[in-house]
């Protein structure tokens, strides 16, 4: 017996291929497309420009997958949103809407945990599952669209900053935001789509190959090898000096500046001598330093700074150093903002006999 289609892991050339084959116009996938990527259906049923018979042919041989969401959470301090998404297999992954007067920011995950394992995450804490399909990717962002639109809002902005690294799951990921920047579909510009990434050098080097202009992040938290050798194990095999040279050819190539996270974490990386590596390592480039203070993760032993000393460090950095920076305050603290923290929480829970 052979499996159904999942419609959402086709691309728009995969789906033109899938009607031809079952019968039907090639046109059909362009009104399909936009069925899925632009409409948001979840049923089959509701495509109707398309003929009964075709419609049947689609059900008998494809579906429509969706979420299940099985915890929803809304911040009182700062209307962030989060959402814990059960995925067919019974895995889960976590989803966080920022908002504010300008914009509606999602931060979706690419990878069921995290391989990279830094030491202050959440993610990590609970090791690394499997990277996520092109559907699962598309539908954190189509089932929370849905939600706004029936508040007459909308996305204006994707972010790949969630559970996993995205540089690890290179296709999919390059294929969801290829279909979320399409005209036929939900439209988000690429300009308003950012990628973070632990600073994975062969992937870097793939998306300046591909000219795929979206926005680079980069977590660095810190411009010290020997810090970010323990923070972030990943900098042992993609260390510093590599890193800065590959985000020069990079930014040589797309003209585009770079966002580099810094996470200030008490006793660790927020010292003069702190701040005065991070802004040796970007100052030579066209940049925006987005400075985090720690979001406290229960089983890490990190603290977020007191804030005078957080008004020290970013006092180096914008008046001494002149470099562009911008302070994140943290979201959601009411709510398991880090990501990977509702997710844990969910996965420690006894349950119920």
């Amino acid at each position: 017996m052979n499996r159904k289609i999942n419609l959402l892991n086709l691309t728009f050339e995969e789906l033109e291929k899938f009607v031809i084959e079952n019968g039907m116009k090639k046109f059909y996938a362009k009104e399909i497309f936009t069925w899925l990527h632009q409409k948001f259906i979840r049923n089959i049923d509701e495509m109707s420009n398309l003929s009964l018979k075709d419609r049947s042919v689609l059900t008998e041989k494809s579906y429509i997958p969706f979420l299940n969401l099985t915890k929803y959470l809304a911040s009182k301090i700062d209307k962030t949103e989060k959402f814990l998404f059960q995925l067919e297999d019974g895995n889960s992954i976590e989803t966080v809407l920022i908002k504010n007067k300008e914009r509606n920011t999602l931060c979706i995950s690419s990878q069921v945990g995290c391989a990279v394992n830094c030491d202050f995450c959440a993610t990590g804490m609970g090791g690394f599952t499997r990277n996520l399909e092109l559907n699962e990717i598309l539908n954190q962002v189509y089932t929370v669209e849905r939600r706004l639109s029936k508040k007459n809002e909308r996305l204006t902005n994707i972010v790949y900053m969630g559970m996993g690294e995205p540089m690890l799951n290179f296709d999919n990921v390059m294929n969801s935001l290829e279909m979320l920047s399409d005209s036929r579909g939900i439209n988000i510009s690429k300009r308003k789509i950012t990628v973070s990434t632990s600073g994975i050098v062969p992937a870097i080097e793939k998306l300046m190959e591909r000219e795929i202009n979206v926005e680079l992040a980069i977590s660095l938290h810190t411009a010290i090898n020997e810090k970010r050798d323990l923070l972030m194990p990943i900098n042992k095999s993609y260390p510093l000096e590599d890193l800065h040279t590959v985000l020069k050819e990079y930014q040589k190539k797309t003209n585009r500046r770079i966002t580099f996270e810094y996470l200030l974490i008490n006793n660790v990386n927020v010292s003069d001598g702190d701040a005065n590596a991070l802004a040796d390592f970007v100052h030579d480039f066209d940049h925006m330093v987005n400075i985090i203070p720690y979001n406290h993760v229960e089983g890490k032993p990190y603290e977020r700074p007191i804030e005078k000393k957080i008004e020290k460090f970013i006092e180096i950095l914008e008046k001494k150093r002149k470099l562009n920076i911008s302070v994140r305050r943290e979201k959601g603290s009411d709510i398991d903002g880090a990501c990977g923290q509702l997710r844990r929480k969910t996965l420690e829970t006894p349950k119920m006999s």
